[in-house]
């Protein structure tokens, strides 16, 4: 216990210890003699970290924001963020907006690049799941990233990562590699650096584990892709995306066709006349659409299509490289939940049946 005499020059001494520590901020512009070498534990983040995309909202407190940091792991400790941000001053100077950040910043860093300056203007996109490239370019013109035929022509020029690059068979585009996710470049960032940011997401999050997991079923980065691109355009609900996949697992082990609808869409797709009347994905098939001879109809020819026929999400590429083991062989539309999901059966027999039920026989 203190005696009482010394209580009130302690009192003193301690306001005067914090306002050197505070003050020692602004005159050596060291933060981390004010706050600990934790905070500036990495003064730059370590090469290939890897980039967050934050929207800070209007609004939002210091203490909010290291919060929201600290948990995407762009910052060790949001409590730091906030401490240097009040001894900066900067609390209301705070900058609203979209930001790329990376993981393992300095603090210091973070809190420099999202005060209040002469920013550069951002440019937001963002790209589904499950849509081709084409798709994507008109999404890409209507967010400022120039015109489609500049993006399409960009991923025609673009090139894939070694690794990923070596299962491409010969004169295959890159339908499929492109990940569909939120992009934010700086106004004027061209088609080209879209794509290739888009190619390098695609390369992370189709990680070496991932890769192998589906090499231990079998199928090669390409494969792996192209499987996955026809999960993605079957599944509607998450759960069911791992069954489905085990379901063409299946059937490829027995050498059958895959008979999946949106192969046939794909197919379609290549008469642009088809495009012009029905658009990308033909909801009516036609005899003709089933009867198609194209090596993307997997109704006549069996085993995995050329190529990707959209651009999966990454639950569609973990459900192939991490498919459900089943003895399931079929499925079709549950009409009657009408809820995205399916019904499935082992055996033809079962399968008729599930399809007169759904048809109310």
């Amino acid at each position: 216990m203190i005696p009482p005499a010394y209580r009130l020059p302690l009192a003193a001494a301690v306001v005067v210890a914090i306002a050197i520590w505070s003050a020692s901020y602004f005159i050596a512009r060291t933060p981390g003699d004010v706050v600990g070498s934790d905070i500036v534990a990495r003064t730059t983040a370590r090469p290939g970290s890897e980039r967050v995309d934050y929207t800070l909202k209007e609004g939002r407190s210091a203490s909010e924001i290291g919060s929201d940091l600290e948990t995407l792991g762009v910052i060790r400790s949001g409590r730091q963020f906030e401490v240097l941000v009040s001894l900066m001053g900067v609390q209301d100077r705070l900058s609203a907006g979209d930001y790329v950040l990376t993981k393992g910043s300095s603090i210091p860093s973070v809190v420099e690049a999202i005060t209040v300056k002469d920013r550069v203007p951002t440019l937001r996109v963002t790209f589904p799941e499950g849509i081709r490239i084409e798709e994507m370019a008109a999404i890409a013109e209507k967010a400022g990233f120039g015109s489609q035929q500049q993006f399409l022509d960009a991923a025609a020029q673009a090139k894939l990562p070694a690794d990923l690059a070596a299962s491409l068979p010969a004169g295959q585009g890159l339908q499929g590699y492109l990940f569909p996710d939120t992009y934010i470049l700086p106004v004027g960032s061209t088609p080209a650096q879209l794509v290739a940011l888009m190619i390098e997401t695609f390369a992370k999050r189709f990680s070496p584990e991932l890769r192998a997991a589906a090499a231990a079923h079998g199928l090669n980065p390409h494969q792996a892709i192209t499987l996955a691109a026809i999960v993605e355009r079957e599944a509607v609900k998450e759960e069911e995306r791992p069954l489905i996949a085990g379901v063409f697992y299946n059937r490829l082990a027995e050498g059958d066709m895959l008979g999946a609808d949106p192969t046939v869409q794909f197919a379609a797709a290549e008469n642009p006349a088809s495009v012009e009347k029905n658009g990308w994905w033909k909801k009516l098939l036609t005899i003709d659409d089933l009867e198609s001879l194209s090596p993307y109809n997997t109704r006549k020819v069996a085993g995995l299509p050329p190529g990707p026929i959209t651009n999966p999400g990454l639950a569609s590429i973990e459900a192939v490289a991490n498919p459900t083991a089943t003895k399931m062989y079929y499925f079709v539309a549950d009409t009657i939940k009408n809820d995205g999901s399916h019904a499935f059966a082992e055996t033809l027999d079962g399968h008729l049946r599930n399809v007169r039920r759904m048809n109310g026989q």
